[in-house]
């Protein structure tokens, strides 16, 4: 069984000034239903379900650097317990729980933030301390400070996810709509945040840590994982091209040094396929870049 989810849901990603942060303590992860969707929805789909939070949340919070810097350090930790190669259902299940009990906690959080040196003589929430331990190791004034840029990220990516598992359960699956995993018309929306900045005076894409992680997880491939097979294509045709090695996409025809019909956007890139050479001539050391 697959699970149909489209940027356009409304429900899911619903087109407000303000993100909604409000939150149901009710809305806990069930782990039978978790776990069937854990392991019959594949890398791909988990993927693109975190791309697409991330980008939706992102879009609200761009303008404050410290929580969007650790909001993307959110989603990097989403994205590894849920899509990549080694993702196991039970660490995902535990992180997942976890977040859900800091969530659930958010005031305790922040009456603790206030006053630091009550942390030591507050009692914790059973659930809370356990879940510290589970993401960041301890419940320290620095833990907390950052859990509360994070709880942008956390709030919606569980809402999302319980909203999902009340589908799959329910097996609302007839409404048309896009599949992560097999359609290769997917694309983001236009309130997506993604590689959209780049600096005035060069060619260069602007990239977070998100980006990079993603475009590392999948490389060549990233670009479609991201935007979707059909805009790549049509950008292809426009005369674009990818980096042959993390697959980057140019942003103007020629920007991408091209070698032997290899196209690379970085020497970084090049070196990675093509490792420096040392070679004695007649005595001398010759390095080939």
């Amino acid at each position: 069984m697959t699970l149909p989810v489209s940027m356009d849901d409304k429900e899911l990603f619903p087109k407000v000034d303000i993100l909604n942060l409000s939150f149901s303590p009710k809305s806990e992860v069930n782990e039978d239903v978790f776990k069937q969707m854990f392991t019959s929805l594949d890398r791909l789909w988990w993927s693109r379900l975190v791309i697409s939070v991330r980008g939706y949340v992102i879009n609200y919070v761009q303008q404050n650097d410290e929580v969007l810097f650790s909001c993307d350090d959110a989603f990097i930790k989403f994205h590894q317990k849920l899509a990549e190669r080694n993702s196991k259902f039970e660490s995902a299940f535990e992180y997942l729980t976890a977040i859900f009990h800091i969530i659930r906690e958010k005031n305790t959080l922040i009456q603790l933030i206030s006053n630091p040196k009550a942390i030591a003589t507050t009692k914790i929430p059973p659930n809370l301390d356990r879940s510290f331990a589970i993401i960041h190791g301890d419940l320290s004034p620095k833990a907390i400070q950052l859990t509360i840029a994070q709880l942008p990220a956390y709030t919606m990516f569980i809402k999302v996810v319980v909203n999902l598992q009340q589908r799959w359960e329910n097996e609302k699956l007839k409404k048309k709509s896009i599949r992560f995993e097999t359609d290769p018309e997917w694309e983001p929306d236009e309130r997506v945040v993604l590689f959209q900045t780049f600096a005035s005076d060069n060619r260069t894409w602007v990239l977070l840590d998100f980006d990079r992680y993603i475009l590392q997880q999948w490389k060549p491939n990233g670009t479609s994982v991201i935007f979707g097979d059909r805009f790549v294509e049509k950008k292809k045709r426009s005369g674009l091209k990818l980096c042959t090695t993390c697959g980057m996409l140019e942003q103007k025809k020629a920007q991408f040094a091209v070698l032997n019909d290899q196209v690379y956007c970085s020497k970084t890139c090049f070196d990675e396929v093509n490792p420096p050479r040392t070679v004695n001539n007649r005595g001398a050391t010759v390095v080939h870049l």
